[in-house]
């Protein structure tokens, strides 16, 4: 009967222990809270509207943009790209080498009320191969800004969770 006892007591107390715990999994749904709040300002480039929509994407969870937000982010983007190896085969005369994307973006987050809340600038790098057919060097060149874009947006999006509030 004691054992019972002590038995029962043990599991109301680690359920209400239990009940306490406030611990989230490493890879929550933490930025689809900012629905509401904030708005990402439209771009004028081809590389900028990746990271754009890949933002409102992971601000959003594939919701549209809220219309009238709390905080207004305003996204510059821009991309260059420079060759970091070249190999010369003079069996073929063919050229293959080894470049790098790099998107260096700016993100101002304002107040619906025009205050600047704070400028962060950032940047992503992806890698790609290079040969001597100029279409595959043009897709890789698209690939590897996109690669670059989604990296540069979940930088982003780290930013605007820590910078916001919770609750709004």
């Amino acid at each position: 009967m004691k054992t019972r006892r002590v038995i029962l007591g043990l599991t109301a107390t680690l359920l209400i222990m239990a009940s306490g715990c406030t611990v989230k999994p490493l890879h929550s749904n933490a930025g689809f809270g900012l629905t509401k709040s904030v708005s990402i300002e439209s771009v004028n480039s081809r590389v900028a509207q990746q990271v754009r929509n890949r933002l409102i994407f992971l601000v959003n969870g594939g919701e549209s943009q809220p219309a009238s937000p709390e905080y207004i982010a305003r996204l510059t983007v821009s991309s260059s790209t420079a060759g970091i190896l070249t190999a010369r085969n003079t069996s073929n005369d063919s050229d293959n080498s080894a470049s790098r994307v790099t998107l260096t973006g700016t993100l101002q987050l304002s107040t619906s009320d025009g205050e600047i809340v704070g400028n962060y600038k950032r940047t992503a790098i992806a890698l790609l191969d290079t040969s001597t057919q100029q279409f595959a060097n043009t897709r890789a060149q698209i690939d590897a800004q996109d690669r670059a874009a989604v990296e540069l947006a979940e930088t982003f999006r780290a930013i605007l969770i820590s910078k916001i509030p919770a609750g709004q």
